[in-house]
């Protein structure tokens, strides 16, 4: 009875009202609809670019450490030949058996240098009675020995030299092969 009192008291203008009422709130909830995909687009947009930056300052900081770390790198790459023809100079001395102020004084500018570069953080790369690593020796000639393992290195030609973590020069090496 009350719903039949209802339906007489709306005429057609209202219903016209209604519909055009339920027509503007369909089109309000599709806009606040597109307005929450657009604000779950643009958050989604700052983590990624949050993220991007993150991972830009961590990367400028490793370059910025990288930089620090190596700076030495060439330049005790390019005083590694000084470093042979000094050892080489001290062999001689010592196989000719000479001993003289002078001698001692070439030993021990050799022996300084060689101090600073280890102190700076050049360590020279282990070779001798080692077994053979591509990434830390150069191998330039093979031997077949019965009493010696294969792939152990048998003789060093020439010393190999890494700064603080990473190969400057690997040592050339000859290595047992059978």
């Amino acid at each position: 009875m009350i719903e039949e009192e209802l339906n007489e008291e709306i005429s057609p203008t209202d219903e016209e009202k209604l519909a055009e009422v339920k027509s503007d709130i369909e089109l309000e909830e599709l806009e606040v609809e597109k307005a929450d995909k657009l604000k779950d687009e643009n958050a989604n947009k700052l983590i990624r670019m949050q993220a991007d930056f993150d991972n830009f300052r961590k990367r400028t900081i490793k370059e910025k450490e990288d930089i620090y770390k190596y700076a030495l790198s060439d330049f005790a790459e390019k005083l590694l030949p000084v470093l042979d023809n000094m050892e080489r100079a001290l062999k001689s001395i010592e196989d000719a058996n000479i001993s003289d102020a002078y001698v001692d004084g070439v030993k021990m500018v050799a022996n300084t240098l060689i101090d600073v570069l280890k102190t700076e953080g050049l360590e020279e790369v282990k070779a001798d009675n080692t077994e053979f690593n591509p990434l830390l020796h150069h191998g330039v000639a093979v031997e077949n020995l019965e009493e010696i393992e294969d792939n152990q290195v048998i003789e060093v030609y020439q010393k190999g030299y890494k700064f603080k973590d990473k190969i400057i020069r690997p040592a050339m090496v000859k290595i047992c092969k059978k």
